[in-house]
């Protein structure tokens, strides 16, 4: 019966670690997001003539 337990506790340990990955990687794609609109708009207004 202890390793179903560790087993069952094992397994919520890992589902809320890779839960916890998925929402970092949510995380950098939206600050990579805000960071490349960020570049363009500085790229833009350095060179407005360039469109």
């Amino acid at each position: 019966m202890e390793n179903v337990r560790l087993s069952r506790t094992t397994y919520q340990l890992i589902k809320r670690a890779v839960e916890a990955l998925e929402r970092i990687g949510r995380e950098l794609e939206r600050y990579n997001d805000r960071h490349e609109r960020t570049a363009e708009e500085a790229t833009d207004e350095t060179n407005p003539d360039e469109s």
